[in-house]
């Protein structure tokens, strides 16, 4: 069996822009233009995941190589939840930067996983948040609390809502999905940039700024609901969309996300690196504002989820189409993409495909 063939079956068996941003505080960080960063390599670390496969394959392929977390035993074994966190290791000549990108839901897990995978939060150059569910940040203030990650470090989030309160309502009721405290982020010595725009970070990696809506398939989640701050509040109706200034405080509005963001890695000779997170915005779209931003077309690899567990056939469908269009090297899908977008690819672009499972190390470029 061809190596690509075996590590994508592992699991199944089993330009020119802004650089700066606006601080939550009311603060303005100041801005700057330049050309895309490139780096010579990117050490991609899935340190928290919804699963941990033991059985997931590594190897080298063509252009990159993936280490997968061996087995080990039970007080060492990574530990997977519903959530996401990546460590992302850059390197340009002997320029390292080192990167956290979002938290996981619980201190607990991510704590462990960085202990077992030899990764050192507190030496981190910068952290990113992609949105404001709970699933991602959840660690977060705890990590700060306990000296994991060190203060003065700057926090990058997409928009105001990233600090509004979140729920998800169904015929059964409601969810919380938590509302994070930027004010209490900041008193804990982290600064908080919102970075609406195409924004460097450490000098290596590239948010995209918020995503614009192009796909006519790629809607957010029909559940998901903000809930109205106070009245001249970052969380009041008029920074959710024209259509709902008239929403009252405590009442809920549509959430549209309009505060997520992508992160970004052109990795020379290579192309550029996606990482959608959870991609409410849609992958596509933020595929596409990625483009935009680093005015870089090329796309090396998708990584991250993708949000498309509960999608119909149909929506799965134009969106594996549409990653055929871009044409990237990889696919990497985790988190909340699911195992029919998983089964869709696999079918339509088997040799791209590379399988999630928490631990997992990939490494692009030289």
């Amino acid at each position: 069996m061809e190596r690509r063939q075996f590590l994508k079956l592992g699991a199944v068996a089993s330009g020119m822009f802004a650089v700066g941003g606006v601080i939550a505080s009311g603060r303005r960080a100041g801005a700057q233009s330049g050309a895309i960063p490139s780096v010579d390599r990117l050490v991609l670390t899935n340190v928290v995941d919804n699963i941990y496969d033991i059985f997931a394959k590594g190897g080298k392929l063509d252009t990159i190589t993936v280490q997968r977390a061996a087995f080990a035993r039970a007080g060492d074994t990574l530990l997977a939840e519903h959530g996401l966190a990546y460590h992302l290791e850059s390197l340009r000549g002997s320029e390292r930067r080192e990167i956290l990108l979002d938290f996981a839901l619980t201190e607990l897990n991510v704590t462990h996983n960085y202990r077992a995978l030899k990764i050192d939060p507190g030496r981190a150059d910068a952290l990113i948040l992609s949105h404001g569910h709970v699933d991602h940040y959840g660690a977060l203030a705890p990590l700060v609390d306990k000296g994991a990650i060190k203060s003065g470090l700057t926090l990058y989030a997409g928009g105001e809502d990233t600090f509004c309160r979140r729920v998800v309502t169904t015929p059964a009721g409601q969810t919380e999905m938590g509302q994070l405290d930027a004010p209490g982020l900041e008193a804990r010595g982290l600064k908080v940039v919102l970075a609406k725009q195409p924004t460097v970070v450490g000098g290596h990696a590239v948010t995209t700024g918020q995503i614009d809506r192009l796909t006519d398939f790629e809607k957010p989640p029909a559940a998901g609901r903000l809930v109205v701050g106070p009245m001249d509040s970052a969380c009041s109706a008029p920074h959710f969309g024209t259509t709902q200034v008239v929403a009252k405080p405590g009442e809920l509005v549509f959430d549209n996300f309009q505060g997520e963001h992508a992160t970004v890695y052109h990795v020379k000779d290579r192309g550029l690196v996606v990482i959608t997170s959870c991609g409410h915005a849609g992958v596509i779209n933020s595929v596409r504002q990625a483009q935009k931003a680093t005015g870089v077309q090329k796309v090396h690899a998708i990584v991250g989820g993708f949000h498309l567990a509960p999608a119909s056939d149909e929506i799965v469908d134009k969106t594996v189409q549409a990653f055929k269009a871009i044409d990237p090297d990889y696919v990497i899908p985790e988190h909340c993409t699911g195992l029919n977008t998983i089964m869709a690819v696999h079918r339509e672009m088997p040799k791209k495909l590379v399988m999630p499972s928490t631990g997992t190390r990939v490494i692009f470029g030289a």
